[in-house]
């Protein structure tokens, strides 16, 4: 199953020690992306260009896989997440040709 996390920093001014521990979290966290990424599990993964956070597209077995590695990465303390799940566009497709049909098989509205 295909999902996409969205993820966002939470901005606490924090003492400078526990802002070089984020970071670090954060560093260690980008590694195992790429690990992840090496395994098959994670697709894609982007970085905002105008905040603090990111995208990312897993590919996992379900969202019980999903939960274990978005709880394991370091960086999930100071993290705000969204979780989508997808589906594929020719699926959305199939649905739109059979909702076309349920439509056109409708009775008209009757005119005035």
């Amino acid at each position: 199953m295909l999902y996409l996390v969205i993820d966002r920093v939470r901005i606490n001014f924090e003492p400078t020690d526990v802002s070089l521990a984020q970071l670090k979290m954060l560093a260690q966290t980008f590694k195992m992306y790429e690990d992840y990424k090496a395994a098959g599990k994670l697709k894609a993964a982007y970085a905002f260009a105008d905040t603090p956070g990111g995208i990312s597209i897993w590919d996992v077995e379900n969202n019980e896989e999903l939960q274990r590695i978005l709880f394991l990465l370091p960086s999930m303390p100071f993290m705000e997440r969204e979780v989508k799940p997808l589906t594929s566009m020719e699926s959305v497709s199939s649905i739109v040709s059979e909702l076309t049909e349920i439509v056109k098989s409708m009775p008209s509205k009757p005119s005035v």
